[in-house]
């Protein structure tokens, strides 16, 4: 590789390792704090950082670099050391303290040696103005340092052959990316072997801090929090960006020569600073627009966003839609953080380690989400009030045609009493029919306002003389009267429409009650249409019974839907919202 090119990319590769590295152990500090060994893990992290500095200041500054790396590299089997602690902790090692302790003791004593004694010298190689070549001391105290590698590498194998699922996969994952690590390390010997090649494999040392924390982090915390995992990303995209752009400003510089003089120096380090500011500006942005799009609103955005929710038909349909429409425009997966839609009360859900710019764009979503719940609940007030209306209007009529019908029907009924038997029998039938009708009209269109109160259900199960099922002592919060009128309507029908009739009971929460038929069951034209009224499932039936049974349960603040039990072809399930 040439000169002029290769001593910067080595370079390159030393300082993307030491900001990533010093990124990621702040990174893990501040957001894996509660990963076990996660403090382990920074210190390591550090090391590496201080490490990677140590082997580039030859590189830039020559033989003026000895002392600051012979001083760091000397100290380097202290983050070998905390390597082992950190692996050990890992594999859950019931021998930790002492195998902590002895490697924490030999890193000691070789950092002490090193210090001493000397651990080498930086000399020119190849181009470079200084690289670091180890003395028989120095070679003694990386030997340390890779023993204590190895005997950590050494346990992760053990881990990832002997224990499967998470645990095994993760020991796996790090083991490998070591793997890269080491082979990373190897071109720092060339030129100790007399190897008289370009040291390549230090080009790959940027990616063994990535890989190891990706390794340690993912399976136990990553997962769980997409906002760290999007964090790590963006701090890594956002280095490899700052080497790119420092990398690109040095190019000039680099094939140009160094300029000679105090003022030319300045004037090419300040353009150099600000050619990497101005190619860093952009590619910020773009990292940004990859790791968190959607973090800019447009007003089209919002008119779509408002039109799409305008659609929804409850408060259910609202949240689906409202949380869909978020997650798209953010790039966010499904069961990521959503909105909790609480009546017209719209609140973020797992948010707060968000990034401010997507907080913001998920707070603006959470106040027009609101807007339309509020929207969506003044229209359902109003179709409330119209219905009230309507069925006091209706109430009103049908008062009206009871007493204009029941006189008439009185007299009729009078009159038929010299009629001959045949006769009286049918008038006397069609007679009850229409009372009935009127009777069924005045309970539907009546405003059931009911008092609930602490009841035994089976005491008002037991008057209806069918086969009971559930808690012998379940009670519910309900209207005697007007929960009676509906078991009753629901019970007649059962007995109308088949041989055997079971009511089941279940404590819930919610509290429920079944009553089910082993009749026909339900038409299928008309299963979803059965509870308006005047639609009927059994012959000779008014059809507001099953309408009468909804208006009572939606005032118990409750729903009468269809069920399903085995056994049993049709079961109306009433669910009660309010538990004494």
């Amino acid at each position: 590789m040439d000169t002029a090119i290769g001593i910067p990319a080595f370079i390159g590769a030393l300082a993307l390792t030491a900001i990533a590295s010093f990124m990621l152990a702040g990174f893990v500090a501040l957001r894996a704090r509660n990963l076990p060994g996660s403090s382990l893990l920074a210190a390591f992290l550090t090391g590496v950082g201080i490490w990677s500095i140590a082997q580039a200041a030859p590189a830039l500054f020559g033989q003026q670099a000895a002392g600051v790396t012979t001083t760091l590299i000397a100290l380097s089997p202290l983050p070998a050391a905390a390597f082992v602690h950190l692996v050990f902790a890992f594999a859950l090692c019931g021998a930790l303290r002492p195998v902590a302790v002895a490697s924490y003791a030999l890193a000691a004593f070789a950092a002490l040696v090193g210090m001493l004694f000397g651990v080498g010298t930086v000399v020119p190689w190849r181009g470079f103005v200084g690289f670091f070549i180890p003395s028989a001391v120095g070679w003694g105290v990386l030997g340390v340092a890779a023993a204590l590698s190895i005997a950590g590498h050494l346990r992760l194998l053990v881990v990832w052959k002997r224990q499967d699922g998470l645990h095994g996969q993760q020991a796996g994952a790090v083991f490998v990316s070591s793997l890269i690590g080491l082979v990373a390390l190897s071109g720092f010997a060339f030129p100790a072997f007399g190897i008289e090649a370009y040291p390549w494999p230090v080009l790959l040392l940027p990616l063994y801090s990535v890989a190891l924390v990706y390794g340690i982090v993912r399976h136990r915390f990553m997962l769980a929090d997409i906002w760290a995992r999007r964090a790590l990303v963006w701090l890594l995209l956002l280095a490899g960006a700052g080497a790119a752009s420092v990398f690109i400003a040095a190019l000039p510089l680099t094939l140009a020569g160094r300029p000679a003089g105090f003022l030319a120096t300045w004037l090419a380090l300040a353009g150099t600073l600000l050619l990497g500011l101005a190619i860093l500006t952009p590619l910020k942005r773009l990292v940004d627009r990859m790791v968190f799009p959607g973090g800019r609103i447009a007003e089209a955005d919002i008119a779509q966003w408002r039109d799409r929710m305008a659609e929804a038909t409850d408060e259910t349909d609202l949240a689906a839609t409202a949380n869909a429409l978020l997650h798209r425009h953010l790039g966010l997966p499904p069961g990521s953080p959503d909105l909790l839609l609480e009546g017209e009360t719209v609140s973020l859900r797992g948010w707060n380690d968000a990034p401010a710019g997507t907080r913001y764009t998920a707070e603006r979503f959470a106040a027009i989400t609101a807007e339309s719940a509020r929207r969506l609940s003044a229209a359902r007030r109003m179709v409330d009030a119209e219905r009230e209306a309507r069925l006091a209007e209706l109430g009103a009529l049908a008062a009206t045609v009871a007493h204009d019908l029941r006189n008439p029907l009185g007299i009729v009924q009078m009159a038929a009493t010299s009629a001959p038997a045949e006769v009286r029998a049918e008038i006397g039938e069609q007679v009850t029919r229409m009372n009935a009708l009127v009777t069924d009209i005045l309970d539907y269109a009546r405003a059931w306002t009911v008092t609930p109160r602490a009841l035994r259900v089976n005491d008002l199960l037991g008057q209806f003389g069918v086969e009971v099922e559930g808690p012998p002592d379940l009670e519910i919060q309900a209207d005697r009267m007007a929960l009676n009128r509906a078991l009753a309507n629901l019970v007649d029908n059962a007995r109308a429409m088949g041989s055997r009739v079971l009511i089941v009971t279940e404590p819930g929460p919610p509290v429920t009650i079944d009553i089910c038929d082993d009749g026909p069951g339900i038409a299928p034209d008309i299963a979803q249409c059965l509870f308006r009224p005047f639609v009927s499932r059994r012959p000779g039936g008014t059809g507001l019974g099953l309408a009468i049974v909804r208006r009572i349960m939606e005032a118990h603040g409750g729903t009468v839907t269809l069920a399903a039990r085995s056994g049993w072809s049709t079961c109306f399930r009433l669910t009660f919202g309010r538990t004494p």
